[in-house]
Order: C-alpha cells, then structure tokens, then sequence
C-alpha cells in the first residue's frame, strides 16, 4: 500500500466524521391552529382543524412539500389530539373522518406571529374534518331534558404552556340552542364574537387563551349513555432545577384504562395544570415554572375522570446538573477522529517499512558427506 492509498483512507475518516458531527439539522416550524366546532342535533360536533406552517420570523412554509407532507403524516395523532379536547379516553369516543388531511389553498389562518396585538392572516392551511357523537364522551353532562353541559378542554395549551389555539370558532346549527357559556381562567380573554349561533374566541398568545370552555346547550334527540372508566395514577417522581426555575413531575398511569390525566401544581399565589394522555403502564414527565426557591415545597395533585387520584407535597431539592455543550460534544468528536487517524499511520507505516525491508535469503543446508557417522549427523543437524 503507498502514500497515496494512506492518504485517501485519512480523508474518507475524516469526511465521514465531519458528516457525523455537522449533519443538517431538521427543519424546525411553527404551526397556526385554528378550530371550528359545529353542534349538530343528535349529539353531533363536526370539527374542523386548520393547519398553516410557518418559520420564527412568521414565513408562510405552506409552500414548503417537505413540512406539508409531514403534518399530512401525522393525522392519526392529530385525530387522537382532537379527541382530546372532548374526551378522557379517546379510545372510547365514536367518530369518523369526513375529510382527511389535505391542502386547500382557499382557507385562512389567523395567527399572531409575534407582534404584540397582531393576528396575521395566513392564506392557504392543511385541514382535517371529523365528526365524533358527544354521547360517547367524557366532557358531555347531561342536565335535564335536552339541556347538556359539553366542556372542550384545550389540550395544548395544558399539556405545554408554550402552544395554544390561536382561534376557537364554535357555531351552533340546526335546532341547537347556546343558552350559557363560560372560560376559564378567569383572566383569559372574552370572545371576540358572542351572539345566540357563534362563539369565537382570538387567542393572541396563551396568557389569554382558555384552557376550557364551558357551554350549556339545549340538543335535541340526544340518545345519551354514561362513559364508566375508573382512571388510576400515581406521582412517580419528581426532579427540580434551580438553573430554570423549574420542576419535572412524573406521572405513571397505573390503572387498566387508557386515559388523560391533569396534573394540578400548588404554591404560594400560583396554580398551575399540566394535561397528558397515558396507555396503562406508561409514564410521562411534564414541566411546571416555580417561583420558590430550593428548600421551599408545592404541593401535586393528579386528577382523572372527575376524580383525584394521588396527591404529594414536593421539597425542592435540585439535582446536580450534567451539562454537555455541542461545543464540548465536537472536540471531543474531532479529538477522536485525530487518534483515529494517528493509529491508521502508525500502522500502514508499520506495514510499508516491513514491504520496503530487504527479504531474508532462504535457510541453506549442506548435506554431510557420507562417510559421516550417524552420530556426527545428528550433530549437524541440530539434533541429539
């Protein structure tokens, strides 16, 4: 093997390792959500959910294929996060899919992409249609006659304080009657529109989005039935970091129903609810801000099915942190691919010197002349 050969393996290493360590990174977006809700008689809600994809500086990326079809891909978890505003257990709820996830440039989409008191219109969305019976719901309470409490439980914005609705149209149709609505917190904002057939609330950032609304409806030819599930959860652990000011609480779902599970966060003038949906045996870690210091205690609750379920009070203890910077991550990478290197010379070096050394001439043997004895034989030979 010569220079060159040696030299070509070195730049292979070395280009495969600077793939390894400088990979494009994904395509990170945002995502305007806008839902419609209709109320149909019987007990049905048609959903409409609107998609639009857009960069941090508040780009349209609808014309981008790549995301498009990503979001496209991921209608089953988007159908099973619909169902979450209306259900515990969304693998008991009764729907079907009107129109799957498609691009329909005639829609729009309200958003506000970051400037204060602005919602952006965005043309063009991916939307996905369902209609579910609310009978077969745990948000679905019946008063008396045809009057029904539904409760929609905005499930982005309890499980990640970072993500909300940014428009919620509710529309009431046929012989549905809005008689009473309410939102929670209390410091949400009001809706933008309120009158007998429509409600629609602009949520310009999650401060003032709702993270439930409330109706009282009269729906007439409602054949309903109770949804019994008995939900089991416990608080399975929890780590605190001083560096960000906050707690991680884990959650394990221990009973035998797949369900949702709101996680209430106590201290001294704060509360907080974190929401996540959990398979029987599974665990999840949701994130609350605090705003006490190390040594201090809050208080945890979890709730599911209209029940508490476990309860536990937290001292603050924060955990040693184990920081890795990308820096750090890449010397030690480029360190590596430097050894590596440094072993492939030493031993292609080893090889060339032992190809490029003189070859030894073969051993020679004079044969003894034949009036040596047997023993004098042996002798020369080496052997006794």
């Amino acid at each position: 093997m010569n220079l060159r050969r040696i030299m070509v393996l070195i730049l292979l290493v070395s280009t495969l390792a600077s793939l390894t360590l400088f990979a494009k990174p994904q395509l990170n977006y945002l995502v305007a959500l806008n839902m419609e809700v209709e109320f149909m008689d019987n007990g049905i809600a048609r959903v409409t959910l609107k998609q639009h994809p857009f960069d941090a500086n508040g780009r349209s990326l609808l014309s981008n294929r790549d995301v498009v079809s990503e979001i496209m891909d991921e209608e089953d978890s988007t159908v099973s996060l619909i169902l979450l505003f209306f259900t515990s257990n969304p693998s008991k709820a009764v729907y079907r899919i009107v129109s799957h996830s498609k691009l329909d440039e005639g829609e729009q989409v309200l958003c506000n992409t970051g400037v204060p008191g602005v919602m952006e219109q965005f043309k063009g969305a991916v939307t996905l249609k369902v209609e579910l019976f609310l009978n077969a719901t745990s948000s679905f309470a019946k008063l008396d006659g045809d009057l029904y409490q539904v409760a929609i439980v905005d499930y982005f914005t309890l499980r990640d304080p970072r993500s909300w609705i940014d428009v919620m149209d509710l529309r009431f149709t046929e012989d549905v009657k809005l008689l009473n609505f309410s939102a929670d917190p209390s410091w949400s904002k009001p809706p933008f529109v309120a009158n007998s057939t429509r409600l629609q609330w602009l949520n310009m950032n999650e401060a003032d989005a709702p993270d439930n609304y409330v109706l009282t409806l009269e729906i007439p030819g409602v054949v309903f039935s109770s949804i019994t599930q008995k939900l089991k959860a416990e608080i399975s652990g929890a780590r605190f970091s001083n560096v960000s000011s906050s707690l991680l609480v884990n959650i394990r779902n221990t009973g035998e129903d797949e369900g949702v599970f709101i996680i209430v966060l106590s201290e001294a003038g704060y509360e907080q609810a974190r929401k996540t949906s959990l398979k029987p045996g599974e665990t999840a870690w949701v994130r609350f801000p605090v705003h006490l210091e190390e040594g201090e205690e809050v208080d945890l609750k979890v709730f599911g099915g209209n029940e508490q379920l476990d309860e536990d009070r937290i001292i603050l203890k924060a955990e040693a942190p184990v920081n890795v910077s990308p820096l750090t991550l890449s010397v030690i990478g480029l360190i590596l691919v430097v050894l590596g290197a440094f072993a492939i010379i030493l031993y292609l070096r080893d090889r060339i010197r032992k190809q490029l050394l003189p070859k030894a001439p073969p051993p020679t043997w004079n044969p003894p002349p034949e009036e040596m004895g047997i023993e004098e034989m042996r002798k020369a030979l080496g052997k006794s």
